[in-house]
């Protein structure tokens, strides 16, 4: 086994290995993986891979048949359109409802320090860490509501849109257009005084920013 590993919770960090490999583009949509590719690369046995690819496949960015290849998830229109996006919307504005009322000063500058970071990512046109502060903000509004089975459920999907993002935003190439975005929405999250209206800013925010690209998936 590689040095690389510890022998605890190595399913675990080959899955982070693959996953990291998803999300920084190394490995395509569709694209077929092996057992044995991924522990000649590792270092690793093959029961371990076997176990970290059901790992992944339960997050829902690889899948296998029966007989046939394990490949990497594709994240297409049609599931945009018809489940994350209104997943998104349910999940966000429950917990923001039930959240915004009680966000105290470390929330704001929480909120604060991820639009400065953003503008980091702008300026190097670095989009992979724009994507995952993009997550952190959103996964923000989930978690700062404290409602556990409401982060669980996002959990369970936040995988999927991050592929959305990567694969959506990858192709349309409009960074400074992000950052004004967000930038209003956090404003409102921020310094916005009525609820209704941090809701309303959040459905304009998850709508308007995925819409007019997410023809770009197929």
């Amino acid at each position: 086994m590689s040095g690389k590993f510890s022998k605890s919770s190595l399913k675990q960090q080959i899955a982070e290995e693959i996953k990291k490999m998803i999300f920084e583009g190394k490995l395509e949509q569709g694209e077929k993986i092996t057992e044995l590719q991924v522990s000649q690369s590792l270092g690793v046995s093959r029961t371990s891979v076997r176990e970290a690819v059901l790992l992944l496949e339960q997050e829902g960015l690889l899948i296998s048949e029966p007989y046939k290849d394990t490949r990497v998830t594709t994240i297409t229109q049609e599931e945009v359109l018809e489940i994350l996006i209104p997943m998104r919307l349910q999940i966000e504005i429950f917990a923001l409802k039930k959240g915004f009322s009680v966000w105290g000063e470390k929330t704001k500058t929480q909120f604060r320090a991820i639009l400065e970071e953003m503008k980091k990512a702008i300026f190097y046109e670095d989009l992979l860490t724009f994507i995952e502060l993009d997550i952190q903000l959103h996964g923000l509004i989930v978690q700062s509501s404290g409602l556990e089975n409401v982060i669980r459920i996002w959990e369970s999907i936040v995988n999927r849109i991050r592929l959305h993002f990567l694969h959506q935003n990858s192709r349309s190439g409009t960074l400074e257009k992000w950052l004004v975005e967000h930038e209003e929405l956090i404003n409102v999250l921020v310094n916005g005084s009525s609820v209704d209206e941090a809701i309303e800013a959040l459905r304009s925010h998850i709508v308007d920013t995925n819409l007019p690209d997410v023809y770009l998936l197929d």
